[in-house]
């Protein structure tokens, strides 16, 4: 049993900061806007909400560049995390406890490997939390703590309070919902149902405008919805899309939208022109592969048996830029398929791919497979180095099945190094931008954060020279004539090209602009005459 430290009720809740990563957006974020994170941690916000009101509750989010308070009264440290964060997250635990705090874990990395965070914390945390911290916080004033609570049961949603802005200090760029819960697919790869159950879980629609409402009042311009599959359940999420428009219609300035969906939204055309009508600017897909094989064998059905090519360009048709996700190292996958994809990738006119190799996450049916099969690799002597989680890295776990590790880690780097030259990015970026019809998006009021962005983004483009300047102003003219109303997100994705760009060259000793540094007219001239 754990018994409390002193009389004090304080709290402190840390979100480690995840290593610089294509969706972090740090060199954009911190570069060329006011912001200093992307969204801020909704699991911690809800752990906030969920706590009783005679504890004082303080967060740290790293990613927004707060340091870590060592020295803090508290006597309960909640840390959250991901694999990929694994050694970091053990390191931060590791302190607190040396200092004699009461170390609490949990979150995604807690569920899917346990027991490797069994020996850096005092309570571990499985499942849901919103009917297992309220009981530890009582456990804990009457000196009876556990030391494990694990929800083995999903909970009820509408249990879930709403997050608890006011403990933010730090300015994020977008406000972040969670409608759902669960997927109703089976994808081999997928970690989310194993977390959150194949069964789809909804939250009151009133409860989420109110959600919606309390970031408008933060003054965020854009809302993330961070559903695992926005549209999992078409009903609920028409109902919510409808009501979000009558909202939004009531509003001066409208709030926009963005989330990530399965691409069998586009058998329902109502779906659709609700996204469009409820102002969302962008969807994240995960389409994984082109490969009908590799999608078969991760029992990725609802891609299958689909024409990818014509499917997304039917979705942007709608307005809307489409993010997705897209592996290599399946099974099925040989050497062929890094072609494969950039050609894919480049006739869907997709601007934004994470690009990921296959990882067999712990409790996955993947891994299970895998792990009958022999194949996962040993982790050595460092069970905790999570290098081979990040699967944008070229990290995997197992051993390939068509080629080697070297060949789809080398294969992953080249795919990115194509797909990310300038010419590649902009065929994909306008391609997608043309495809729009009729466009009646409401962008936000043109503010001072704006123009300072803007200003930004010009200054970082004209500095790499010509062909930069030349690349950017391109993409900002045709937008003004084909959508001047989508010209506030163009200027996310250039910065965003730009994020990429510094994340590869960091990686890979990559400049986009090298081979295309461009000599200007009247310099060509001069030089002609001399």
């Amino acid at each position: 049993m754990i018994a409390p430290l002193r009389s004090t009720r304080q709290i402190y809740l840390v979100q480690p900061k995840f290593p610089v990563s294509y969706w972090g957006l740090e060199h954009f974020l911190h570069e060329m806007t006011p912001y200093e994170a992307v969204f801020p941690p909704v699991g911690l916000l809800t752990l906030a909400a969920l706590t009783p009101p005679d504890f004082r509750v303080t967060l740290c989010d790293e990613n927004a560049g707060e340091q870590i308070d060592f020295e803090t009264d508290a006597e309960i440290i909640g840390i959250t995390g991901y694999i990929i964060q694994m050694a970091h997250v053990f390191k931060i635990a590791d302190r607190f406890r040396a200092l004699g705090k009461t170390v609490v874990l949990g979150g995604p990395m807690a569920n899917l490997v346990p027991g490797q965070c069994r020996r850096h914390c005092d309570v571990l945390f499985e499942g849901e939390a919103e009917y297992t911290w309220p009981r530890f916080l009582g456990n804990y004033l009457e000196g009876n703590a556990a030391d494990h609570y694990h929800q083995e049961e999903t909970i009820h949603l509408p249990d879930s309070p709403p997050p608890r802005l006011d403990i933010l200090k730090r300015s994020y760029a977008h406000g972040i919902v969670q409608c759902t819960r669960g997927c109703p697919f089976t994808c081999e790869f997928c970690d989310i149902i194993v977390m959150f159950g194949r069964k789809m879980r909804l939250k009151p629609v009133e409860r989420v405008l109110q959600e919606i409402e309390a970031w408008a009042n933060r003054g965020v311009p854009q809302v993330f919805f961070a559903d695992d599959n926005f549209i999992g359940q078409r009903a609920y999420a028409k109902d919510l899309l409808r009501a979000i428009i009558q909202w939004n219609a009531g509003r001066r300035q409208a709030m926009s939208f963005y989330t990530q969906a399965s691409i069998d939204m586009v058998r329902d055309e109502e779906l659709l022109g609700l996204l469009r009508d409820a102002n969302f600017v962008s969807l994240f897909i995960g389409i994984e592969s082109p490969r009908k094989s590799s999608l078969a064998e991760t029992h990725k059905t609802q891609n299958e048996k689909l024409d990818l090519v014509e499917a997304v360009h039917k979705i942007q048709s709608y307005n809307m830029f489409i993010s997705a996700g897209m592996i290599v190292g399946f099974d099925n996958d040989d050497p062929s398929i890094f072609d494969e994809q950039y050609e894919f990738l480049q006739a869907a006119g997709i601007p934004m791919a994470m690009l990921s190799v296959l990882l067999a996450v712990p409790k996955t049916p993947l891994y299970k497979r895998l792990e009958a099969e022999g194949r996962l690799l040993d982790p050595g002597e460092d069970c905790e180095d999570s290098s081979h989680y990040v699967g944008t890295s070229g990290g995997t776990n197992f051993r390939p099945l068509r080629m080697t590790g070297e060949e789809l880690k080398e294969g992953q780097a080249e795919l990115y190094r194509r797909l990310y030259t300038p010419e590649a990015f902009a065929q994909r970026l306008l391609g997608n931008l043309h495809r729009f019809k009729d466009v009646h998006y409401r962008p936000e009021d043109l503010r001072l954060r704006n123009l300072f962005i803007l200003f930004r983004l010009v200054r970082s483009y004209w500095r790499q020279g010509w062909a930069a300047r030349k690349f950017f102003f391109r993409a900002v003219v045709a937008t003004v004539r084909h959508s001047h109303r989508s010209l506030p997100h163009m200027m996310t994705m250039l910065g965003m090209y730009q994020h990429f760009c510094k994340v590869h060259a960091a990686k890979m000793a990559w400049d986009p602009w090298q081979r295309r540094r461009e000599v200007r007219p009247a310099e060509t001239t001069q030089a002609a005459s001399s």
